[in-house]
């Protein structure tokens, strides 16, 4: 523990060096992506921050030659120097933070690693969501700024004004390999966790602009297998389309006014799309259903990375690049995410031919530019209370305090048999057995930033416990795969003598994450179910468990994990998800007492993979149905479920009216009490 503090006091006070050398004034002296203070730009109607952000945008546009206006629709913008505006790079994530994927960071630079999205899911709180989505976007403006004062206004990749965030792919298959980066299985809690999400990055101290850019995705009917996304039909009824996929995507629009919308590589086939489009070439999901019918008129529509390649690469919709082009822009996608640059090689040879017109690329490259108006790209910095974001206000003390209370809210107490939970801060010896118990990375969940310091479950224990318990440790397995059983003895006699041995098992990114989908693993030679502990993994519970010492399973998972055999026979399982940088520290919070856990399931967790249709399969009621709303069958764990330290006792349960008209309110009122 005084390690641990050495540390973080040494964390905070380079920290404050930083940022000492990267704080700007009121006046946002970091240098700007447009110069609209110089000749002859600066007279132009797109500089005049007195008009709307739709009439400078207008004017903008009415200002490029074709070609320029061409090579806007890459996010790979280049510079319009003549203009005075310098090159932009669309690409940034921040699914639960800001994402240092393709940046090119200082060592010294560092900033919070939120839980996943599936933690923040299993909190069921908007609010708590909304605050996170927040201090990602300060965090997303200064490292922008950051960025524009190391290469001269120029905005790099990773760290621009907009982010891919958030997913709200709905979870309709454990097995999918992104299971972590979204909310959960239901449509309402998915689309009210997504617009507060979504409203925590774009709004800010002014409605006039936005801090940063949020792009809902992956629209839509998409949730694996992820493996074969490239060129994947999904098959869906207008009803399941309506009722299921779109919700989340609808309030996005509606509901948290988002700015993108980035489809999905898959394609689509239903009544309203029989020929089974690619997301980027399907002019039904994105004209007729999210520009006419949910009036997302401005909106810009990225394209995935290649996307636009995949029309004709994998998809086979048409033959050719051009006609890939064509047939993407003039479905309504306006920005092409790849450096294949399919739009800015091939925009110009399909307008000669005929296959798109010059108004459709303008209005594309309208919709670009207007968010970047939005955004204050194109204003006088003391203007916008933004540009003054620097270093202060990355890896802060309130974030990191957020970063804990959202990973302690988000765990789920799933068996607390004869209250074996909390444990006594003074046990004489304490066995930590796992291939993630001692992980940096796994609690990290994918599309992670930089965190000043990680604290893994190994660390969250030491610095709990009193200075006598005797911790041992061993990892059982040399990853989470855990293909065999070598490590097994090292576990035995770590346990031997523990008055508990603290289990933490699961997955990682190896096993689940974008690309790959969870696949059945061995044990040996023995296959496991895909939705079970992967490997050898079970077989270690098993071992420890034929010790006699009282286990704690602790499990780190994006997609549900079927724990049928531990569920009947290791007396206390918490769920902690991917945690975040702090994650280790708020698993010990709850094991020790100090947190009373309080998260909830946001899936399902069925019996095992044979209660599942195939992944395939995107109709949502084909039996034995999926998701709490149309599985028929008997969960290992419902939608929902989560127990606490505290016994709760509900009753009075009453509706305000027996009867409910189409967008009527109505409140349930109950009577909760302790036990």
């Amino acid at each position: 523990r005084s390690v641990y503090s050495l540390h973080l006091s040494m964390v905070i006070v380079l920290g404050l060096l930083f940022s000492s050398l990267l704080v700007r004034n009121c006046f946002g002296a970091f240098p700007a992506s447009v110069d609209c203070q110089s000749e002859p730009q600066k007279g132009y109607k797109f500089c005049d921050s007195s008009l709307t952000p739709e009439e400078r945008a207008s004017d903008l546009v009415s200002r490029l030659t074709t070609d320029e206006a061409i090579q806007q629709t890459w996010t790979i913008a280049p510079a319009i120097s003549r203009l005075g505006i310098k090159p932009y790079n669309w690409r940034s994530n921040c699914l639960h933070g800001w994402s240092a994927s393709g940046g090119h960071w200082d060592s010294n630079v560092t900033w919070t690693v939120f839980p996943s999205p599936m933690n923040l899911g299993a909190t069921f709180d908007t609010d708590l969501v909304l605050k996170v989505g927040q201090a990602t976007s300060d965090e997303g403006r200064a490292l922008h700024n950051i960025m524009l004062e190391k290469f001269n206004g120029e905005s790099t990749e990773a760290a621009a004004l907009n982010c891919f965030s958030p997913n709200v792919n709905l979870l309709r298959d454990p097995r999918w390999g992104r299971a972590e980066e979204t909310f959960g299985e239901d449509p309402f809690v998915l689309s009210q966790l997504g617009v507060a999400y979504t409203r925590g990055l774009q709004e800010g101290d002014t409605p006039h602009y936005v801090k940063v850019v949020a792009c809902a995705k992956h629209y839509v009917v998409h949730s694996g297998r992820d493996n074969d996304r490239a060129h994947f039909v999904a098959n869906a009824s207008m009803h399941d389309l309506y009722d299921t996929y779109l919700p989340a995507f609808k309030s996005q629009v509606v509901g948290a006014k988002v700015g993108q919308i980035m489809p999905a590589y898959s394609a689509v086939r239903c009544t309203g799309s029989p020929d089974g489009a690619p997301d980027c070439a399907n002019r039904f999901l994105l004209r007729s259903v999210l520009r006419e019918q949910f009036g997302g008129h401005n909106i810009s529509v990225c394209s995935d990375n290649g996307g636009v390649a995949q029309v004709y690469e994998t998809h086979h919709y048409v033959a050719t690049a051009e006609d890939a082009a064509a047939v993407s822009i003039n479905a309504s996608t306006d920005l092409d995410l790849g450096h294949d640059a399919i739009y800015s090689k091939n925009l110009g040879p399909a307008l000669k031919d005929g296959k798109v017109t010059l108004q459709t690329i303008q209005e594309s490259v309208w919709r670009n530019f207007y968010w970047r108006i939005r955004l204050g790209d194109f204003d006088p910095a003391q203007m916008v209370p933004y540009q003054s974001i620097g270093a202060d206000h990355l890896d802060t003390k309130a974030n990191q305090e957020l970063n804990l209370l959202s990973a302690q809210k988000s765990i789920v107490l799933l068996k607390n048999e004869g209250n074996m939970l909390p444990l006594k801060t003074d046990l004489k010896r304490i066995a930590v057995i796992g291939p993630n118990a001692a992980s940096d990375r796994t609690p990290l969940s994918n599309y992670a930033g930089v965190p000043s310091m990680v604290i893994n479950v190994m660390e969250g224990i030491n610095m709990t416990v009193t200075s006598g318990t005797y911790i041992a440790y061993a990892s059982g397995c040399k990853d989470t795969r855990c293909s065999d059983k070598d490590g097994f003895d090292d576990a035995v006699k770590a346990a031997q003598g523990a008055d508990v041995a603290i289990m933490v098992m699961g997955l990682s990114g190896s096993l689940e994450g974008e690309g790959h989908d969870r696949d059945p693993t061995k044990c040996g030679d023995v296959t496991q179910d895909t939705i079970g502990l992967p490997g050898c993994q079970q077989s270690l519970v098993q071992t420890i468990a034929a010790t006699k010492v009282p286990i704690v399973l602790v499990l780190m998972n994006g997609g549900p994990l079927s724990i049928a055999w531990e569920k009947e026979n290791v007396p206390a399982i918490i769920d902690a998800f991917y945690p975040g940088a702090l994650g280790g520290q708020a698993v010990a919070d709850v094991l020790f007492g100090k947190y009373n856990p309080a998260g909830r399931m946001p899936v399902t967790t069925y019996v095992g993979e044979k209660e599942l249709p195939a992944v395939e399969n995107y109709n949502m009621s084909y039996p034995p149905g999926r998701t709490y709303k149309y599985y028929t069958g008997e969960p290992l764990y419902p939608f929902g479920y989560g127990l606490s330290y505290t016994t709760y006792n509900y009753s009075g349960l009453s509706l305000s009216s027996s009867t409910i008209k189409v967008c009527d309110g109505l409140t349930v009122s109950a009577r909760s009490e302790e036990r």
